[in-house]
């Protein structure tokens, strides 16, 4: 189906970041971008579709590279508490009593929640052991509605601390390497698959990772062409319990283990990155490995800023993730953008060193480049697969506009979504779903599983309010 949007404020993100003021969008029958360009180049039809965009911004679709689908369930659970506090109280005991079907319900409404904000793709990093239903659990439901995802599939095995696992190193390899098999690029490419291999100081020092785990994982990886997720440098700086904590014990950071083992590469996406050094900066950039940013998942914690304009300037490929609903609660990626540029020319003092073009590159080209799939999507070019994301400005809270992008990462918010295409679909139009109905009854089952499961796991008094000291006093005279 050839679809044609016009009259928009077209970002390309090409390599010449062309922005084509009154510009459109052709999209082919093939689901691929036919062509792009200026007013007064539109090409004629007949077309199936027509899309006046006047007053709206035509992008490629958002790529959030760090998204944990299952926490929709535990939203508004986490106020107040630091990263170790919250794997411990509430992570460890929500996921342990998770069930396939629960990982379906949440997959629906996380692929909804990031459609509806302008979201076209994901990285998907599993922090669970997943067997083949709840790979398939997590997988079909994105699918069904028409969202891509890359789904980074644990790679977990028998360990020191995991001793009950039922694959050695040899045969995890085996057995995900079947899983890969199976999905990687189904449903008519809208499955990728990755890995998430967890290789930061707090796990192996835990026991929950190995070298022999790191360096499998690794191979198996190369041999099927994978991207590889990986937690690394995150928490707080406490000396009991933090990143220095664990930094003391093993004598290494995160990137110089990765370095050591001789396995950093362009396969790897580093996630949080906030304390790496100026070393790891440099091996960073040598390696060619990716850097993921998740600004606001710091700031809800509390853990830190990271260097992200070194980073940047050192030649690192660094792109913007969420992180999981139940951290920081939103897949808006809107927002990550706005953040991104708000605590970082913060943290420099400084209104010049994360320019809103550099985290709209963030949200889009860069992300696909980490992904390895810069050829396919990214930017609004023919021949790339056609997933667009068409943002209404015509809202008084955007007002007035003079800089439609500055106006766009500033002012909007990913509800903002008008139109959402994916591999040249219509997924969303005029802000409603068109592929997928039954909206209301994913919410109420959502819903009642996450509220089930928090009450199971003993984390529900965590939905009352935390009202500061003072105001309880000032509210008692």
């Amino acid at each position: 189906m050839s679809t044609l949007i016009e009259n928009g404020h077209v970002v390309t993100m090409n390599a010449g970041r062309e922005v084509f003021d009154g510009g459109y969008v052709l999209v082919g029958d093939d689901g691929r971008i036919a062509s792009a360009g200026p007013a007064g180049t539109v090409p004629k039809g007949p077309f199936d579709e027509r899309l006046d965009a006047k007053g709206m911004i035509v992008l490629p679709g958002l790529i959030n590279l760090h998204q944990h689908h299952w926490y929709n369930l535990f939203k508004g659970l986490a106020p107040g508490m630091l990263l170790e506090e919250w794997v411990s109280g509430l992570l460890l005991p929500c996921a342990a009593e998770l069930s396939a079907d629960d990982l379906r319900a949440s997959a629906y409404l996380s692929a909804l929640e990031m459609v509806r904000t302008g979201t076209t793709c994901c990285l998907n990093h599993s922090v669970t052991t997943t067997m083949e239903a709840e790979v398939a659990a997590t997988v079909e439901p994105m699918a069904e509605i028409g969202f891509r995802q890359v789904f980074a599939k644990d790679f977990r095995c028998q360990t020191p601390a995991n001793p009950q696992h039922p694959h050695s190193a040899g045969d995890a390899a085996g057995y995900i390497g079947e899983l890969v098999d199976t999905w990687h690029g189904a449903k008519d490419g809208l499955v990728r698959m990755a890995l998430a291999i967890e290789s930061n100081a707090h796990w192996l020092a835990a026991g929950m990772s190995s070298d022999e785990l790191v360096e499998t994982g690794y191979r198996l990886a190369v041999d099927k062409g994978l991207q590889i997720t990986n937690h690394t440098a995150g928490g707080t700086l406490s000396l009991e319990t933090g990143y220095l904590h664990y930094l003391r014990q093993t004598g290494r950071t995160d990137v110089r283990y990765l370095v050591q083992m001789g396995v950093l590469d362009a396969h790897w996406l580093l996630i949080h990155a906030i304390n790496v050094t100026d070393t790891d900066i440099a091996q960073m950039a040598e390696a060619g490995c990716h850097a993921v940013y998740t600004p606001t998942s710091e700031s809800m914690r509390g853990g830190g800023i990271g260097p992200w304009v070194r980073l940047i300037n050192a030649g690192v490929n660094c792109a913007l993730g969420t992180d999981g609903p139940m951290v920081d609660y939103s897949v808006d990626i809107v927002e990550q953008m706005k953040v991104c540029t708000f605590v970082q020319n913060t943290n420099h003092l400084d209104p010049t060193v994360m320019p809103i073009e550099c985290s709209l590159e963030m949200a889009t080209i860069n992300a696909a480049r980490a992904l390895g799939m810069a050829d396919e999507i990214g930017s609004l070019e023919a021949g790339k697969r056609a997933d667009i994301a068409v943002f209404d400005l015509r809202g008084p809270h955007i007002q007035v506009i003079h800089n439609p992008i500055a106006n766009f990462v500033c002012c909007a918010r990913g509800a903002d979504a008008h139109t959402v295409l994916i591999d040249g679909e219509t997924v969303l139009s005029e802000g409603r779903f068109i592929k997928f109905a039954n909206v209301d009854d994913v919410i109420a089952e959502a819903t009642e599983r996450g509220r089930a499961i928090a009450t199971k796991a003993g984390v529900i008094d965590r939905a009352r309010p935390i009202w500061p000291q003072h105001s309880a006093a000032t509210a008692a005279q």
